[in-house]
Protein backbone atom coordinates (compact mmCIF):
# COMPACT_ATOMS: atom_id res chain seq x y z
CA UNK A 1 0.00 0.00 0.00
CA UNK A 2 3.10 2.18 1.11
CA UNK A 3 3.74 2.12 -3.05
CA UNK A 4 0.34 3.01 -4.27
CA UNK A 5 0.38 5.99 -1.85
CA UNK A 6 4.31 7.28 -2.80
CA UNK A 7 2.82 6.53 -6.89
CA UNK A 8 -0.25 8.75 -5.80
CA UNK A 9 1.83 11.33 -4.30
CA UNK A 10 4.27 11.45 -7.20
CA UNK A 11 1.41 12.53 -9.06
CA UNK A 12 0.56 14.70 -7.67
CA UNK A 13 3.84 16.67 -7.17
CA UNK A 14 5.94 15.85 -10.86
CA UNK A 15 4.01 18.79 -12.69
CA UNK A 16 5.39 21.07 -9.92
CA UNK A 17 8.65 19.91 -9.95
CA UNK A 18 8.80 21.15 -13.89
CA UNK A 19 7.17 24.53 -13.50
CA UNK A 20 7.29 24.84 -16.89
CA UNK A 21 4.90 21.60 -17.61
CA UNK A 22 2.37 22.67 -14.54
CA UNK A 23 0.83 25.89 -17.06
CA UNK A 24 -1.50 23.36 -19.18
CA UNK A 25 -2.41 21.78 -15.60
CA UNK A 26 -3.45 25.12 -13.55
CA UNK A 27 -7.24 25.72 -14.96
CA UNK A 28 -8.21 22.30 -14.06
CA UNK A 29 -6.96 23.17 -10.40
CA UNK A 30 -8.80 26.16 -10.73
CA UNK A 31 -11.91 24.64 -12.09
CA UNK A 32 -11.79 22.18 -8.77
CA UNK A 33 -11.44 24.67 -6.54
CA UNK A 34 -13.98 27.14 -8.07
CA UNK A 35 -16.54 24.64 -8.88
CA UNK A 36 -16.09 23.19 -4.98
CA UNK A 37 -16.31 26.53 -3.31
CA UNK A 38 -19.34 28.20 -5.52
CA UNK A 39 -21.19 25.36 -6.00
CA UNK A 40 -24.95 25.52 -5.29
CA UNK A 41 -26.68 22.42 -6.52
CA UNK A 42 -25.13 20.24 -9.66
CA UNK A 43 -27.28 20.47 -12.44
CA UNK A 44 -27.19 19.48 -15.88
CA UNK A 45 -25.46 22.46 -16.98
CA UNK A 46 -22.76 21.63 -14.94
CA UNK A 47 -22.52 18.11 -16.28
CA UNK A 48 -22.23 20.29 -19.85
CA UNK A 49 -19.51 21.91 -18.09
CA UNK A 50 -17.26 19.12 -17.23
CA UNK A 51 -18.03 17.49 -20.53
CA UNK A 52 -16.17 20.60 -21.98
CA UNK A 53 -13.50 20.15 -19.59
CA UNK A 54 -12.96 16.83 -20.28
CA UNK A 55 -13.52 16.62 -24.08
CA UNK A 56 -10.86 19.50 -23.99
CA UNK A 57 -8.09 17.95 -21.99
CA UNK A 58 -8.83 15.02 -24.14
CA UNK A 59 -8.18 16.10 -27.33
CA UNK A 60 -5.12 17.97 -26.14
CA UNK A 61 -3.50 14.56 -25.19
CA UNK A 62 -4.78 13.15 -28.56
CA UNK A 63 -2.94 16.21 -30.42
CA UNK A 64 0.41 16.05 -28.56
CA UNK A 65 0.11 11.77 -28.52
CA UNK A 66 -0.41 12.34 -32.77
CA UNK A 67 2.66 14.03 -33.36
CA UNK A 68 4.85 11.26 -31.36
CA UNK A 69 6.70 8.82 -33.99
CA UNK A 70 4.61 6.04 -35.07
CA UNK A 71 6.89 3.02 -34.50
CA UNK A 72 6.99 4.56 -30.35
CA UNK A 73 3.49 3.02 -29.73
CA UNK A 74 4.70 -0.47 -30.89
CA UNK A 75 7.48 -0.45 -28.24
CA UNK A 76 5.77 1.75 -25.16
CA UNK A 77 2.78 2.03 -23.31
CA UNK A 78 1.40 4.82 -25.55
CA UNK A 79 -1.34 2.59 -26.43
CA UNK A 80 -2.37 3.06 -22.81
CA UNK A 81 -1.91 6.71 -23.03
CA UNK A 82 -3.93 6.58 -26.04
CA UNK A 83 -6.64 4.37 -24.37
CA UNK A 84 -6.54 7.28 -21.55
CA UNK A 85 -7.17 10.71 -24.38
CA UNK A 86 -9.92 8.09 -26.06
CA UNK A 87 -11.80 7.35 -23.19
CA UNK A 88 -11.40 11.19 -21.99
CA UNK A 89 -12.47 12.08 -25.30
CA UNK A 90 -15.52 10.08 -25.05
CA UNK A 91 -16.52 10.49 -21.58
CA UNK A 92 -16.72 14.20 -22.35
CA UNK A 93 -19.18 13.82 -25.37
CA UNK A 94 -21.39 11.69 -23.47
CA UNK A 95 -21.38 14.02 -20.60
CA UNK A 96 -21.65 17.04 -22.96
CA UNK A 97 -24.94 14.49 -24.67
CA UNK A 98 -26.24 13.68 -21.22
CA UNK A 99 -26.50 16.84 -19.63
CA UNK A 100 -28.40 18.76 -23.01
CA UNK A 101 -30.69 16.11 -23.25
CA UNK A 102 -31.72 16.27 -19.43
CA UNK A 103 -32.10 12.51 -19.11
CA UNK A 104 -30.80 11.20 -16.46
CA UNK A 105 -30.42 12.71 -13.30
CA UNK A 106 -28.56 10.88 -11.50
CA UNK A 107 -25.44 10.38 -13.36
CA UNK A 108 -25.12 13.89 -14.20
CA UNK A 109 -25.36 14.09 -10.63
CA UNK A 110 -21.95 11.92 -10.67
CA UNK A 111 -20.63 13.02 -13.88
CA UNK A 112 -21.40 17.12 -12.81
CA UNK A 113 -19.03 17.25 -10.01
CA UNK A 114 -15.89 19.13 -10.41
CA UNK A 115 -14.68 16.74 -8.44
CA UNK A 116 -15.02 13.92 -10.70
CA UNK A 117 -13.60 14.96 -13.80
CA UNK A 118 -10.78 17.14 -12.15
CA UNK A 119 -9.59 14.35 -10.00
CA UNK A 120 -8.71 12.08 -12.91
CA UNK A 121 -7.42 14.78 -15.51
CA UNK A 122 -4.70 16.15 -12.41
CA UNK A 123 -3.71 12.38 -11.61
CA UNK A 124 -3.21 11.02 -15.40
CA UNK A 125 -1.81 14.56 -16.77
CA UNK A 126 2.03 13.58 -15.40
CA UNK A 127 1.56 10.27 -17.80
CA UNK A 128 -0.01 11.96 -20.25
CA UNK A 129 2.45 14.96 -20.20
CA UNK A 130 5.13 12.73 -20.77
CA UNK A 131 6.50 13.41 -17.07
CA UNK A 132 6.30 9.83 -15.57
CA UNK A 133 6.19 6.98 -17.69
CA UNK A 134 2.64 5.05 -17.63
CA UNK A 135 2.78 1.86 -15.43
CA UNK A 136 0.43 0.04 -13.85
CA UNK A 137 1.02 0.67 -10.10
CA UNK A 138 0.05 4.74 -11.65
CA UNK A 139 -3.20 3.55 -12.98
CA UNK A 140 -3.95 1.49 -9.45
CA UNK A 141 -2.60 4.21 -7.33
CA UNK A 142 -5.52 6.38 -9.21
CA UNK A 143 -8.27 4.35 -9.29
CA UNK A 144 -7.23 3.36 -5.02
CA UNK A 145 -7.06 7.01 -4.00
CA UNK A 146 -10.31 8.27 -6.17
CA UNK A 147 -12.85 7.80 -3.39
CA UNK A 148 -10.63 8.71 0.04
CA UNK A 149 -9.74 11.75 -2.27
CA UNK A 150 -12.93 12.51 -3.81
CA UNK A 151 -14.03 12.53 0.17
CA UNK A 152 -11.15 15.38 1.02
CA UNK A 153 -12.20 17.47 -1.82
CA UNK A 154 -15.37 17.40 -0.52
CA UNK A 155 -14.60 18.36 2.63
CA UNK A 156 -12.13 20.69 1.69
CA UNK A 157 -15.13 22.73 -0.87
CA UNK A 158 -17.46 22.19 2.63
CA UNK A 159 -15.00 24.28 4.62
CA UNK A 160 -14.44 26.70 2.20
CA UNK A 161 -17.99 27.63 0.89
CA UNK A 162 -19.09 27.63 5.03
CA UNK A 163 -16.00 30.86 4.95
CA UNK A 164 -17.42 32.49 1.70
CA UNK A 165 -20.84 33.38 3.35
Amino acid sequence: MNDYLARFIQLLVTPFDHLGSAWPILPIYTSLILGEMYKSRISFGHAVANGFVMLWAGSNWARRLSSASTMSYMFSSKALAWVVAGSCIALGIFTIVLGIRKKDKALCEILGHTRFSCYFLILFYPMQAGLLGWSWTSLTAVLIFALPAWFVIYLMGRVASRFMT
